[in-house]
Formats: C-alpha cells, sequence, structure tokens
C-alpha cells in the first residue's frame, strides 16, 4: 500500500517568469487533495540573470565554469531562498504536517542526446532550512535509461483523466510557452510537445506592443489571421512521438511582414489549430485545457468547442504543474513509475527523483 504525504510541490518554468507551488495530501497514485497554491513573480533582474546563465551553457562541459562565477552562486541562493520562502508561507498555512517536497528547480541546460539535464537550485539548503526531505533531479535516470527525460506531468494528467472518467475528456493540452498533450488510448498513456503555446505570442507582444502577454488575448481579437501564412506554417508540421521543443526551436521572423495586429491574430490562430490538427490526426475528441493560454479567448474560439478550462472542475489550471510535482514526490519516494515508454520514450516504465533526507 502507498504512503500518503502532506507533500508541496514546485515548478519554474523555462519563461523564467516565476516560481509556483502546491501543497496537497497524495500518494502519488489514487489519492490527491490539493489544499493551497501560491505564485512569486521574477522581477526583470532576476530573470535576465537566469536567462545570462541559460546561455552560458551549451554543453554540460560549460557548466563547471558557470558554476564558478559570482553571477551562478548569487541567482541559485536567490532561487533556493524564494523557495525556501513560499514554501514556508504553505506550511503555515497547512493543518497537518508537511513531509514531502517534490522541488524541480529552474532548468538551465536540458538535452536528451547527450543524456544531461541542470535545474537551478541548492537542495540541500531547502531540506536543512525546512527540515523536510526533498525528492529532487527527476529528469536524469529517465534520460539515463534513453527517454528524453520529458515531460513528466502526465502520469498526473492520467490522474486527473481518471477523476474526471464521467465527464468524457480523452486528453489535457497545456498551453503554456509550448503546447504539450498527454492522451489515453487503448488504455495506454502517451504524450508529446505539439509546438509553439505561448511562446511566439509573448514574444511578438514584447517586440510589437511593449506587453509581457495578450492579456486573454484581447488584442488577438481585434484583427483577422492571414490563412495563407498560417496554413504554410501548419502544413509543415509533422508530429512525431516523444517530441520535445524549446522556445529556441521556434522563431517570429518568418511573420515580421504581417501588421502587429494581425500577426497576433496569425500566432493565437495557428496555436489553436495544431492542436486541432493533432486531435484530429488521432482521433482525440474533447479536452481539458490548462496553462495561460487557456485564457487566451482567440485561442480558445478558434479551438471550436473542443476544449473545456480545467478550472471548471476544480483544478487550478495556473497550478497543475507544481501539482503534479507534490504528486510526483510522493510517486518516487513510493517508487512509481514517473516515465513511460509513450510519454519519454524510455524503455520500461520507470520511477526517478533522488531523496534528499533531512
Amino acid at each position: 500500500m502507498s504512503k500518503t504525504f502532506n507533500s508541496i510541490g514546485t515548478m519554474s518554468g523555462t519563461s523564467f517568469d516565476g516560481i509556483d507551488v502546491s501543497l496537497a495530501t497524495t500518494d502519488g497514485k489514487d489519492v490527491f487533495h490539493n489544499h493551497y497554491n501560491l505564485y512569486e513573480k521574477f522581477n526583470n533582474e532576476l530573470k535576465n540573470n537566469l536567462k545570462k546563465l541559460k546561455n552560458s551553457i551549451k554543453n554540460p562541459e560549460d557548466l563547471i565554469a558557470t558554476k564558478k562565477t559570482k553571477l551562478f552562486t548569487e541567482t541559485e541562493d536567490k532561487i533556493t531562498n524564494l523557495h525556501i520562502k513560499l514554501i514556508k508561507e504553505l506550511i503555515l498555512k497547512s493543518k497537518n504536517e508537511v513531509n514531502l517536497i517534490g522541488f524541480h528547480g529552474i532548468t538551465l541546460f536540458h538535452d536528451a542526446k547527450k543524456q544531461f539535464t541542470y535545474q537551478l537550485g541548492n537542495t540541500e539548503k531547502l531540506s536543512k532550512e525546512l527540515k523536510i526531505p526533498v525528492v529532487y533531479n527527476f529528469r536524469q535516470n529517465d534520460l539515463k535509461h534513453g527517454g528524453q527525460g520529458a515531460p513528466l506531468a502526465p502520469v498526473f494528467h492520467q490522474f486527473i483523466l481518471q477523476q474526471l472518467k464521467n465527464k468524457n475528456f480523452d486528453a489535457v493540452v497545456n498551453i503554456g510557452g509550448i503546447s504539450n498533450i498527454s492522451y489515453i488510448q487503448n488504455n495506454k498513456l502517451f504524450a508529446t510537445d505539439i509546438g509553439p503555446g505561448n511562446c511566439l505570442l509573448d514574444e511578438w507582444s514584447k517586440i510589437f506592443f511593449n506587453i509581457d502577454y495578450d492579456k486573454d488575448g484581447e488584442k488577438s481579437l481585434t484583427s483577422k489571421p492571414d490563412l495563407i501564412v498560417a496554413n504554410n506554417y501548419i502544413d509543415r508540421f509533422s508530429f512525431g512521438k516523444n517530441t520535445s521543443y524549446d522556445f529556441n526551436d521556434f522563431s517570429i521572423s518568418e511573420f515580421r511582414s504581417l501588421e502587429k495586429d494581425v500577426g497576433l491574430a496569425t500566432l493565437s490562430y495557428i496555436t489553436a489549430n495544431l492542436i486541432l490538427t493533432f486531435l484530429n490526426e488521432k482521433k482525440i475528441n474533447n479536452v481539458l485545457i490548462s496553462g495561460g493560454g487557456r485564457k487566451n479567448k482567440a485561442i480558445i474560439n478558434y479551438l471550436k468547442g473542443r476544449a473545456f478550462d480545467i478550472d471548471e472542475f476544480n483544478y487550478d489550471g495556473d497550478f497543475i504543474e507544481s501539482q503534479a510535482f507534490a504528486y510526483l514526490a510522493a510517486r518516487s519516494v513510493n517508487k512509481l513509475p514517473i516515465t513511460f515508454p509513450e510519454t519519454t520514450g524510455v524503455i520500461n516504465p520507470l520511477s526517478g527523483g533522488e531523496i534528499k533526507t533531512v
């Protein structure tokens, strides 16, 4: 029988916007009750420093030199302290003793071909100061055994789909910087990245509108997309098995000839229609939507009634990934698999994560 924990999960995505933390009671299998969620936004200085560190690491060998820099030491300290601060806030809210932390950290380097990944954050300091065991380094074991090391959330998405099985949802689509999907077919869990989610939209918003993102898709809704440009882009896509994308795989360069309003509308159309194309190809009907992109009304309109906001079913779409790491931490301690052949390409279902004890 799996042990149940009061577990805090943390997540900070590759957009470096901030930290999500969630407190849940879970055994990483059949039990999951979310209690509280918190978010801390990074200031511009910290965001820029994280980008500098990431850009300094082009291969695993670069990490040795980067770790010796003042920038690395100071940034790691700030990131660790921010996590400690947020976790302490959740502990104060909790009615029960928190006895596990699932710490993802901030990815500075990930290369499946080189079987190496690195997430920033001092787990030893985290565990010592909080006096709670910390599960970390969730991806390395999968990479070591031939997997992509990502995605990790699908097994939690599977739990959500099973909890809502009477609603007949076939998949969970997360529209973050990258759009990704977890779906069940023939009683097997599959997962892959689909294509750009918010990454091109956010970049366009910053360059042409001087805003961080198109709030609720308001500016995207003011214009019609250029369908020739959009469909030409979509037609070049092919959906592979266990595909994993990075922001650097996509560029706004080929859209720069468009008027700025048309550009946003076109990019929203592309995000939505890449998802629709994938759903049609895999014969997937109705999906739950999580991530920031679910708030973009232009994207949701283009999805033509096949996407349902996960918030409507007592989940918070802004914190699915941090909740997932609370769940994954419990799975790890209970020695349950967190990655699968159809999610990361690993040969056999595999557990992962290391445990830093107090």
